[in-house]
């Protein structure tokens, strides 16, 4: 009789401390729109003690239910008895501007469902820092570091040159309102954008201004000059 009551406690005790994979952690949602570089998933911790670092599978399927992919992930998480905690993981197909079913989509971007399966929890740091997941996350963030850095020297150049065609574009009016202005003074046109170029075209604008009109109106060659 004692042996049948140290076996039936040995079994409650082993039961008690044996993991649920199927209800310990569950997925409560998961958004990710179609602009979105990471999806955010919310798990929920079912059990009565504090649930550290998750490793779990997720499936992505297409919205008639078929596997497209499916990935690995190991996180270094903490998650409160009974409690919902969000995280983050990669977005899937974000060059190509998926989203989920759930969140907003542009109308014409593929959607996607997936399936969560927890595969264990409580992993020891040593063994979740060692994963591929790490591996994965460094990847992703050196692709996305390296699109950053593209899309900024390209907003660099595109600046530089919008502001070069700014610069010629006012040069060529001031050196165009300096013919304008010996022209209407009655001075040589070519004289005064020779000087605007050799001096500078606004200074040449302020001395039109102070001399004005030529009094002595010689013609030559069909032009007044000085």
């Amino acid at each position: 009789m004692k042996r049948i009551v140290l076996l039936l406690t040995l079994f409650i005790s082993i039961t008690a401390f044996a993991k649920d994979l199927s209800n310990d952690v569950i997925m409560v949602s998961y958004e990710q729109a179609w602009i979105d570089h990471e999806g955010t998933l919310a798990l929920k911790n079912n059990t009565n003690e504090e649930i550290r670092n998750v490793v779990f599978l997720i499936t992505y399927l297409d919205m008639s239910g078929k596997e497209l992919d499916y990935e690995e992930f190991s996180e270094f998480v903490s998650i409160a008895p009974g409690m919902t905690k969000k995280i983050n993981i990669p977005a899937y197909e974000a060059g190509r501007f998926y989203h989920y079913y759930k969140s907003k989509g542009d109308g014409e971007n593929p959607a996607f469902k997936i399936n969560f399966q927890l595969k264990d929890y409580n992993v020891p740091n040593e063994e979740l820092s060692g994963s591929d997941d790490s591996d994965y996350y460094g990847s992703y963030n050196d692709t996305k570091s390296n699109s950053e850095s593209d899309t900024f020297t390209s907003g660099f150049f595109i600046t530089i040159i919008i502001i070069l065609l700014v610069a010629i574009s006012v040069s060529v009016g001031l050196f165009v309102l300096v013919a304008l202005m010996a022209q209407r003074r009655h001075r040589n046109v070519v004289l005064w954008v020779l000087l605007s170029i050799l001096a500078s075209p606004l200074l040449m604008i302020i001395i039109l201004l102070i001399i004005g009109d030529n009094p002595e109106r010689i013609e030559n060659n069909g032009r007044w000059g000085e």
